[in-house]
């Protein structure tokens, strides 16, 4: 729903931008699920493509995709989406196309909720995969029942379903990497989470788990070094106690025997 003060752009000689337009509409996520959900989402993508600077990576963050159609309050908010070509550090309030060369998504994933359940399926797939957007994957996670269903465009449409592949996963050409669930702490609440994993399968982390992993495999080195060198120090006191016991023996079959 738009803020009702927002709506009247007839004072613009121009198209609106996003400053113009509703960013937010104030209504929370579903879950408490959710918020984190997405999340982790965008910080692993934000970690694993760290130092490139030609892509946007969002989340529940307001899309305007056709400059016809906002004049009818026609947007959508995906849960999480990715655009390749485009000024990463670019300030963007909301995705506004026409402040993008009319860049639109390469690919979406929402989130599912009981309330989207439908219109996820039906309305964002005809509008994702339709002629307006185009856009090249799409992917539905439903974390009620886990359940993991994608697309990729083809012939002007999303044709057939993606191959779940084993550990219920997904191949995204797009992002070169599988989506698929991972059952896992994240910002302190077991959960099972929707995540990224590489070719061979490993996961992709957040730039958190990143530094926490690198830190306790530095522990582990060194705790492992300094088990070696404590035993290397014993074994040479072991050696240097053994040498002494040895002069002490040869020096006692030097002595003479003792006079009857």
């Amino acid at each position: 729903m738009w803020p009702e003060a927002v709506l009247d752009f007839s004072a613009l000689d121009r198209m609106p931008t996003d400053k113009d337009l509703p960013c937010s509409d104030g209504v929370p996520l579903e879950t408490s699920w959710h918020r984190p959900a997405i999340n982790l989402l965008v910080e692993s993508i934000e970690h694993h493509w760290a130092g490139r600077k030609d892509f946007f990576v969002g989340g529940d963050m307001f899309m305007y995709f056709s400059t016809e159609r906002v004049f009818n309050k026609d947007f959508r908010g995906p849960d999480f989406f990715l655009v390749k070509g485009v000024d990463h550090d670019k300030p963007r309030l909301s995705w506004v196309s026409w402040q993008e060369g009319g860049l639109l998504p390469n690919i979406i994933i929402e989130l599912g909720s009981d309330s989207t359940r439908k219109t996820d399926r039906v309305e964002k797939k005809a509008l994702y995969g339709g002629r307006i957007m185009s856009v090249p994957e799409y992917i539905i996670y439903d974390p009620f029942d886990s359940s993991l269903i994608g697309w990729r465009r083809s012939n002007g449409g999303y044709d057939a379903p993606l191959e779940i592949e084993p550990g219920d996963r997904v191949w995204s050409k797009e992002l070169e990497l599988y989506v698929g669930p991972w059952d896992g702490v994240y910002q302190g609440h077991f959960n099972r989470w929707l995540r990224f994993f590489d070719v061979h399968g490993n996961l992709i982390p957040t730039g958190q788990e990143a530094e926490a992993a690198a830190r306790a495999a530095a522990e582990a080195k060194a705790n492992a070094e300094a088990a070696a060198r404590a035993a290397a120090e014993a074994k040479a006191n072991a050696s240097e106690a053994e040498i002494e016991r040895l002069k002490r023996e040869l020096e006692a079959l030097r002595q003479p025997p003792p006079t009857p």
